[in-house]
């Protein structure tokens, strides 16, 4: 059974984040960031410059946002939105999806907005806000999610299909060389969610599923969505025990092709992390 979260319709819905008490989730193309609580109310909204590619928590509270060249903090209560670091990318890029790693680094990547050139970028943004280029070679950066040690990466380029998966050092964040953990031939693999058992979650564009992979990469479990374009899924609920799962309207005639669906995956996951800058 599939509910639905809200009364927004976003254009390009992504970054489903759950911090206890409310969802948040952005609109990329429209430069927007809703937060709703998980009992009711109104949606509440922050405009910022430009798209909006992906948000985390903050640790001393807010948000950490990717911009479209700038990583910024934002707080919706508040209406702030402040560039915490440019980020130097080709003109004809924008950052895309991030999260933060256990141990409070933010990760993002960029791709190309044409989604044929390998322009894109992956970074890692430090409590100081010192800013590492990890690797390049991307067209369009999606993921990243970490396993519930912290010692593996999942990283996504979409326009590729694949998906792959890199050993990662907990307390430096270097990582080792990326290996292929699955790829796709009917759809697109967008954003990703790990669980408390290690099962990664993929939502896959242009494949109305949401599938749940094992650790050795083999298809464990698929829910079917009645939306085309799902981008990204979190766990969510005072339990953890909820999947919500962005969508995009670009593109789709589904009826409830950008809205935020609720469904139940039979698995909790864990708390997001926060940003410890």
């Amino acid at each position: 059974m599939t509910d639905v979260f809200g009364d927004v319709r976003c254009e390009l819905g992504e970054s489903a984040l759950w911090d206890g008490e409310r969802l948040y989730w952005v609109d990329i193309t429209r430069g927007q960031i809703y937060a709703r609580d998980w009992n009711g109310g109104p949606t509440r909204s922050l405009a910022v410059p430009g798209p909006v590619g992906s948000v985390a928590l903050r640790a001393g509270g807010g948000l950490v946002a990717a911009l479209r060249h700038a990583i910024a903090f934002c707080d919706v209560d508040l209406g702030t939105v402040e560039v915490a670091r440019e980020v130097d990318e080709p003109e004809g890029n924008r950052l895309n999806d991030g999260a933060v790693d256990p141990a409070g680094r933010f990760w993002v990547g960029s791709m190309d907005l044409g989604e044929r050139s390998p322009s894109g970028s992956f970074y890692r943004l430090d409590p100081d806000l010192g800013l590492t280029r990890v690797f390049g070679g991307i067209i369009c950066s999606n993921g990243p999610a970490w396993s519930p040690e912290g010692d593996v990466l999942y990283h996504v380029d979409s326009s590729r299909r694949v998906i792959r998966r890199y050993d990662a050092d907990p307390a430096t964040g270097e990582l080792g060389p990326g290996r292929l953990f699955t790829t796709d031939h009917d759809c697109y693999p967008d954003g990703l969610a790990v669980d408390a058992e290690g099962g990664v979650w993929n939502c896959k564009w242009d494949g109305s599923r949401v599938v749940r992979y094992a650790p050795d990469g083999t298809v464990d479990r698929v829910i079917r969505l009645p939306v085309s374009r799902p981008t990204r899924c979190a766990f969510a609920g005072p339990g953890l025990d909820v999947l919500a799962v962005t969508s995009a309207s670009l593109g789709s005639a589904d009826e409830l092709a950008g809205r935020v669906l609720l469904v139940d995956p039979g698995v909790r996951g864990l708390p997001a992390p926060a940003f410890a800058g």
